[in-house]
């Protein structure tokens, strides 16, 4: 494993470890509620670990620019939404139903996203290298009809 790796996991291990010992030793009731909204802020930490683990990783066939920019733009959005559903808990204390549809909701546009990113960085990284080879091959050197 790469350094970057080892540090992001370390990150994220000792973050994870906060979370759980923040929600065993404050003093928060423990509702349904509650449990949900700690099971779904340490889902999303999981799932933001690998996507930073992602982003250290060596790219393959995928548009870098794209791919980084997008991936680490949808996951900031997602922690975002995360916690702002996590700040409104109070709001969700009759409708725990509701919440548990809002992380489902939240975190299956987060995973669509995602897919798109990597699809749309894919195709952006093929359309570069046929570009590449075709300036390479001199295929734009040549004049259109008419040309000179």
């Amino acid at each position: 494993m790469s350094k970057s790796i080892l540090t992001t996991i370390s990150i994220f291990v000792i973050s994870i470890l906060v979370v759980v010992a923040g929600f065993f030793l404050l003093d928060i009731e423990k509702t349904a509620l509650h449990f949900w909204a700690f099971g779904s802020l340490l889902f999303s930490l999981v799932v933001s670990l690998l996507t930073t683990i992602t982003f250290v990783a060596p790219k393959k066939n995928k548009d870098s620019i794209f791919y980084t920019v997008g991936l680490s733009g949808a996951g900031f959005i997602y922690e975002m939404a995360v916690v702002i559903s996590l700040l409104f808990t109070k709001a969700f204390v009759e409708r725990l139903n509701s919440f548990i549809f809002l992380q489902i909701a939240i975190n299956a546009l987060f995973f669509i996203c995602v897919a798109i990113i990597i699809s749309v960085s894919g195709r952006m990284h093929d359309n570069n290298v046929e570009i590449s080879e075709n300036i390479q091959d001199g295929k734009y050197n040549k004049p259109k009809r008419g040309g000179f």
